[in-house]
């Protein structure tokens, strides 16, 4: 029987005695004894309050917390709800650059580039494919300054060509002009030197006179 149902059948019994205090239920159930059993059922109920009252307390407890951290998910969840929309909406810069086709990319591509594990893959497949991408640029790259190279030697060359004949004539030209020259020279140096007395009617020359060292006056010595 439970605490509640004991109380219920006390009280009854109470109320009986206090209507009829010679009925023979007062003779079985003495007023101390009734007195100390509803005593007893105060002490058991408020315990048991007790009890309940403190399992409440915990289970409100865990609840509040099961609570709290539900509050923190949901937060969380709307925090990476909005970054997945902004990374959607991000214009990457690879959108607008011009690549190869996919079958382009599977026929030139190298074999590390395209393996089954990054073909199964679309994001390792589209690394892989800017990956394929910068390769080519370089290439090209390295194709266009080795055309400019070849190119700008070409021209040079040509250009060298068309100076040959005219350095050819200048040196032909500086040649003869040396023969000349050379021919010149003998005839100059055998002509006779002039008199040491100039003919009459010639200008003389003018003498340079050389100076004359003169000794350094002492700075302590007073001028005359």
């Amino acid at each position: 029987m439970s605490v509640d149902a004991s109380a219920e059948s006390l009280l009854n019994t109470l109320r009986q005695l206090a209507i009829d205090p010679n009925s023979a239920q007062a003779q079985q159930h003495p007023p101390g004894a009734l007195i100390t059993k509803l005593r007893a059922i105060n002490r058991n109920s408020n315990t048991a309050a007790n009890s309940k009252r403190e399992s409440t307390a915990q289970v409100r407890t865990a609840i509040n917390a099961t609570n709290l951290q539900l509050q923190n998910l949901m937060y969380e969840r709307r925090h990476l709800e909005r970054e997945i929309e902004k990374c959607r909406q991000f214009a990457f810069i690879y959108q607008d650059i011009p690549i190869h086709s996919l079958e382009e990319f599977e026929a030139s591509a190298p074999e590390e580039l395209q393996s089954p594990d990054i073909m199964e893959d679309e994001h390792q497949l589209m690394l892989s494919r800017l990956r394929f991408e910068l390769l080519q640029a370089k290439k090209e790259a390295l194709d266009n300054e080795r055309n400019t190279i070849v190119a700008d030697t070409e021209a040079f060359q040509k250009d060298t060509d068309g100076l040959a004949k005219p350095l050819e004539d200048l040196g032909n030209l500086m040649l003869d002009v040396q023969l000349r020259i050379n021919k010149l020279l003998p005839a100059a140096t055998a002509s006779p030197s002039p008199a040491p007395d100039a003919p009459e009617g010639s200008t003389p020359q003018p003498t340079i006179e050389e100076p004359k060292d003169e000794p350094m006056q002492d700075a302590s010595t007073p001028a005359s």
